[in-house]
């Protein structure tokens, strides 16, 4: 079964040859409490802010201590959790990266929170297809259908924001379907709409440091990687700009 289209790699990619083991810095303002990790070699280095709703505050803070610990003074790229969720916070970390590149002369590398929360859910639940459904406004939620691989986790179908009723998703042939996140409403609602049976769920899936290093490799391995000023926070309901530039510049 061939993965859908979903979220899809940007195509303005950076031209120049990249090393093979990069060192990346993350930025994650997007969940309650800020972070920044550098990952080098198969190792990483966090730091947390201590209070909730600080991004503003303590990003550049918190990346310029994890620097300092791994002994550096720049990373090859800059990875950024770039939404969908708090539009304040994800405008913080997409304006913290887009700075950073900008004066490192580096690319940028987005990511999602539906991605991650997925990553988080395969590394603790393991399925084959992982519905990661976080709270939007109102009765909606922003939506994510991923498909977990020997290679990795891939999205299936595209990322978007609306009620239950208004989701889509490619079928599926799987039994090992679950549903994470906190956006879902109850199991048998969710199978009816979808006209599926999920193994479990909806289960808690917390984002770990662990998961903002896979989904930043991984995103560095398959090149999906942007010119700092193209770098834009994931609405879902809104094209980022990236998507819209083709490689011919």
């Amino acid at each position: 079964m061939e993965a859908a289209p979903g979220w899809q790699a940007p195509s303005n990619r950076m031209r120049e040859a990249e090393p093979l083991v990069p060192t990346i810095l993350i930025l994650n303002t997007a969940f309650e409490r800020a972070c920044a990790l550098v990952w080098r070699d198969g190792s990483s280095v966090a730091r947390h802010a201590r209070e909730a709703r600080q991004s503003a505050q303590t990003i550049l803070q918190l990346a310029r201590e994890a620097l300092d610990a791994s002994g550096l003074q720049r990373a090859d790229a800059v990875a950024v959790v770039a939404g969908p969720g708090s539009f304040t916070g994800t405008r913080i970390g997409v304006a913290a990266a887009q700075g950073l590149c900008a004066a490192w002369d580096a690319p940028a590398l987005p990511m999602s929170t539906l991605a991650l929360t997925a990553a988080a859910a395969q590394r603790l639940y393991s399925a084959d297809i992982i519905l990661a459904g976080l709270k939007a406004r109102a009765e909606e939620l922003y939506f994510g259908c991923f498909r977990g691989t020997d290679a990795g986790l891939f999205p299936y179908g595209a990322e978007h924001v609306g009620a239950l009723a208004q989701l889509r998703m490619a079928p599926v042939e799987s039994s090992e379907v679950i549903a994470v996140g906190d956006g879902w409403p109850e199991a048998a609602a969710i199978e009816r709409h979808f006209g599926i049976s999920l193994k479990a769920g909806p289960l808690v899936a917390v984002v770990e440091d662990v998961d903002l290093a896979t989904l930043a490799l991984a995103g560095w391995q398959r090149k999906e990687l942007v010119n700092a000023d193209l770098l834009r926070p994931n609405y879902v309901n809104e094209t980022p700009q990236y998507r819209e530039h083709s490689d011919s510049g």
